[in-house]
């Protein structure tokens, strides 16, 4: 009969319990369970800016941050009350299904069920990768690259996390999601990232929102203020081998008294979000930067650390602007900018002049969907020798757009073109047609992971050339750096803009080395045909003068 009744009142208890819940915090702090660093019932005590996260009521939400401050784990949750408390679907999106998808499902959301007893009772058939199921609510787990994974799922709750990685050519299948929901608060998206480039991904959809900044009361002076890069951070040492570089601190930029970095759960334990763009009321967006962490790893000392290799370090510029302040960044020369865009239009020529008649002229074409991408490139240099391309000056002498290799076709007849590159995918049938119709003229492209530097690989058979892409965008898009490219001055704009595209940036690979990348910020069809016709250029001369190509290289 106890049993019974005990029973009894702990299903009045949590059904009591359950009423209660009506905020996402309030779920966090009710089921979710952690593990280390922080282990026990989920709190906001070293992350206080994530309680207005979670209960955030616009229906787009936008977040700038630094890395390592809590916000995926919010988002688990903001999900899963969705699922349990809501009973609505939730797309939750990586940038790629292999390994990020995969290694999500089975390293965050497993591992909180293994934790958190409601979640595994919740959850009770979760062994599906991609797709959990709570009852008759859904949490589809997705890759932006895939475009037939993100089709005929009817969600409530989007979620972008690390946006900017993501296919953004997919994204306005991924944002269509919502469409079948009926009512105003039917729908919420929530995308979230570290930033890369300037107007770019979540950095641009910031700039047009609430641009919300975390505030707190100064321990010191009571005033309200924020912790920003470079004016609250003391650096006290001129060198990451001086000892002193470790009595870095943080001040308050109106008392200019240091703040104890132990102390941060006690004086932004009262903080608050405060809107700084009053134009933009829709969408609200949040900024923070590691300034604000409690973490042994973001210590006053690693920051300024961290701020001193990257006065000589790229990769380490990278981290610390994107994934430790939540700062877009790019290098001087990472980017093509407008101003070298302009610089490079020195030609009195029109995109209809005549051909030079003394000149080669090389043409590279990126294959897109609908359209074929072309630049058409004259070259000036003093002779055939080792290094070609750096000792060459390319003169686009015209840049367009066709839809069909037959009209590929004609320009090679119309401009005399020696040689041409085109990509090799994705029509690879009509690309091979299309250099068999022009034998020896022509060379389809692939970017092979298996090249370093700028070799060139040929194989005559397939009338191919295997490069290394980063390499030779280095070549093609250092032109505007350093003012060997002239272009007309009506060349299409969209050239210009697309050159603009990609920003070169970096990363540890498989062995522990450090390369160089482009990642794409834009449209970028132009920008890969400007680096096709640089390949061109070896390719003609090879052929001309019947030598390998690596005479030329």
């Amino acid at each position: 009969m106890h049993d019974l009744q005990d029973a009894f009142r702990q299903i009045i208890s949590n059904g009591l319990r359950r009423r209660a819940v009506q905020s996402p915090s309030r779920w966090a702090e009710e089921y979710r369970i952690m593990g280390p660093p922080l282990p026990g019932p989920w709190s906001f005590t070293y992350h206080p800016w994530l309680r207005e996260v979670h209960d955030c009521k616009n229906q787009e939400v936008v977040i700038l941050k630094a890395a390592q401050l809590g916000f995926t784990e919010a988002l688990l949750n903001i999900s899963f009350y969705y699922n349990d408390i809501e009973r609505r679907n939730v797309l939750y999106i990586l940038p790629t299904k292999t390994p990020d998808a995969s290694d999500f499902s089975s390293s965050r959301f497993d591992a909180a069920l293994d934790l958190s007893p409601h979640l595994a009772m919740l959850y009770s058939h979760a062994k599906n990768v991609g797709h959990k199921r709570a009852g008759s609510a859904n949490l589809w787990i997705r890759g932006s690259n895939s475009r037939s994974g993100l089709k005929s799922l009817p969600v409530s709750l989007m979620v972008y996390d690390e946006y900017d990685e993501m296919n953004m050519e997919n994204m306005v299948l991924a944002d269509a999601r919502t469409d079948g929901q009926i009512g105003e608060d039917s729908w919420r998206s929530v995308k979230l990232s570290t930033p890369t480039a300037p107007d770019f991904g979540v950095s641009a959809l910031y700039e047009e929102s609430t641009k919300d900044h975390f505030f707190f009361q100064c321990p010191h002076c009571s005033k309200q203020i924020e912790l920003t890069f470079p004016e609250s951070l003391v650096i006290t040492a001129d060198s990451i081998f001086d000892p002193k570089i470790k009595e870095s601190y943080i001040k308050c930029g109106e008392c200019q008294k240091k703040l104890d970095h132990d102390k941060k759960i006690i004086y932004l334990k009262n903080g608050k979000w405060i809107s700084t763009n009053e134009t933009h009321r829709d969408r609200r967006g949040f900024h923070i930067s590691q300034l604000y962490s409690s973490a042994d790893k973001a210590t006053p000392w690693r920051l300024a650390s961290s701020y001193l290799k990257a006065q000589t370090d790229n990769l380490e510029a990278q981290e610390l602007y994107n994934s430790r302040l939540g700062q877009p960044y790019v290098p001087p020369g990472h980017r093509v900018i407008p101003s070298e865009i302009l610089r490079a239009k020195k030609s009195e020529r029109t995109c209809s002049s005549p051909a030079p008649k003394t000149k080669w002229i090389t043409l590279g074409a990126d294959v897109g969907e609908p359209w074929i991408f072309y630049e058409i490139t004259a070259w000036t240099f003093g002779n055939l020798s080792n290094d070609l391309n750096m000792n060459a000056t390319a003169e686009v002498i015209t840049a367009g757009k066709v839809l069909t290799f037959k009209e590929l076709g004609q320009l090679m007849h119309q401009w005399q073109v020696l040689m041409a590159v085109v990509d090799a995918q994705p029509e690879r049938r009509l690309a091979y047609e299309f250099s068999c119709d022009f034998m020896g003229h022509v060379r389809l492209c692939f970017y092979a992971n298996n090249m370093s530097g700028r070799m060139i690989s040929v194989n005559d058979t397939e009338n191919t050339v295997s490069v290394d892409k980063t390499s030779w965008l280095d070549v093609a898009l250092n032109r505007f750096h350093n003012d060997t490219i002239i272009l007309p001055q009506d060349i299409p704009s969209e050239y210009g803009e697309q050159q603009q595209g990609l920003v070169r940036r970096y990363k540890t690979n498989n062995q522990g080395k450090v390369i160089g990348y482009y990642h794409r910020v834009g449209a970028d069809h132009y920008a890969d045909a400007r680096c096709y016709s640089e390949i061109a250029l070896p390719c003609a001369a090879s052929f001309t003068t019947n030598e390998d190509i690596k005479v030329f290289l």
